[in-house]
């Protein structure tokens, strides 16, 4: 048994509505290819838990809970509003989030108590949702929701994120951009040309957390050769320098060269080549404990497989992953303009980091 998959089929509720580009049956696709091209030797399927109110307030405000728990669509109380108009509330959205957050939780037990050190979580990798705030198409963090349990339930004490989504993670970055327990890095789309518009090199954390916020925006177009640099250059020295007891990465296939809301470089090779750094990553500093959260992705022919070529590059299995179009981007598109934002990076954070000093 190499991989653990936390799922439901419940999770469908996690549905925007007719003419939204997040919609529910994107869970069981993934699980459908899973099971097509994956021997069931290879993995496991668990049941996840829905999150308590206990586990969500380690993150999230209770006056945030009660209104989303009360099913209204909105609500405003004196400069205050709960959701942004692309995430609207619908019929059984939170009961479904929570079981997505469950997901996460479970996921990342399995891995920190000695079950597969590889552990998924369907449908994760909610990172706009802030501590009372709902945006980008998620309403509960189960990223800082999975990170908060490990710290203060599960006795960890240095947890690294890797967010490879192509939107900026804002929400995680805000609720961690003070802790020093955490090591969360970014990479994603330059916020100057992408949704939420945060996420630049010089957001680096604040007071005891400063440092420890790494932000590395590509520009568009940034391929597998780009990524690749990224993850050698940035991603390994820091995991090695901060040696974290786990592994956090989430994102789905929105960096694919053919998603429809986003104009990044990477193949179904690149997103298993970022996987499979990534598990690198985690076998050097931490005996392999990986937690995967994938949800994103925005066009259904890459969804998928680009989801399953993430998870699938960490435990190996080789999968004949075939690109669902005829073109794509040269493989080092846009690394040069990369190189001068990992040196961006490095100049910014060498105050902070020896692995960056020399």
């Amino acid at each position: 048994m190499t991989l653990s998959i936390a799922y439901s089929d419940k999770m469908k509720g996690y549905d925007f509505g007719p003419g939204h580009p997040f919609r529910g049956d994107r869970y069981a696709r993934f699980m459908d290819l899973l099971r097509r091209m994956v021997s069931s030797a290879d993995f496991e399927v668990v049941e996840p838990r829905y999150a308590s109110d206990e586990e969500l307030l380690l993150v999230h405000d209770r006056e945030y809970l009660d209104f989303l728990r009360s099913g209204r669509a909105w609500a405003w109380s004196p400069g205050r509003e709960f959701l942004s108009p692309d995430t609207p509330l619908q019929p059984g959205l939170e009961e479904a989030a929570r079981l997505i957050v469950g997901a996460a939780l479970t996921a990342a037990e399995t891995a920190w108590r000695g079950g597969p050190a590889h552990a998924v979580g369907v449908g994760g990798g909610l990172h706009h949702a802030r501590r009372d705030y709902g945006a980008g198409f998620c309403i509960y963090n189960d990223v800082a929701v999975c990170v908060r349990s490990l710290l203060e339930n599960q006795g960890a004490k240095r947890i690294l994120v890797v967010d490879t989504d192509a939107h900026a993670g804002d929400g995680t970055c805000h609720i961690f951009y003070q802790e020093p327990r955490v090591l969360f890095i970014d990479i994603h789309q330059d916020p100057r040309t992408l949704y939420p518009g945060t996420g630049f090199v010089r957001e680096i954390g604040d007071g005891r957390g400063t440092g420890f916020t790494v932000n590395v925006p590509l520009p568009p177009g940034a391929s597998d050769d780009a990524y690749e640099y990224v993850l050698d250059e940035i991603v390994r020295p820091l995991a090695e320098e901060f040696q974290p007891e786990m592994v956090i990465r989430n994102g789905g296939s929105d960096p694919h060269f053919a998603d429809e809301l986003t104009d990044l470089g990477l193949t179904l090779k690149g997103l298993k080549m970022v996987g499979a750094k990534v598990g690198a990553v985690a076998e050097a500093v931490c005996g392999g404990r990986l937690v995967d959260l994938v949800g994103s992705g925005y066009n259904q022919a890459v969804l998928a497989p680009g989801w399953l070529a993430l998870v699938s590059g960490p435990t190996g299995p080789d999968l004949q992953l075939e690109e669902p179009f005829l073109f794509s981007l040269r493989t080092d598109h846009r690394l040069a303009e990369t190189r001068e934002v990992v040196k961006s990076v490095k100049e910014t954070l060498k105050p902070y980091w020896r692995c960056f000093a020399g």
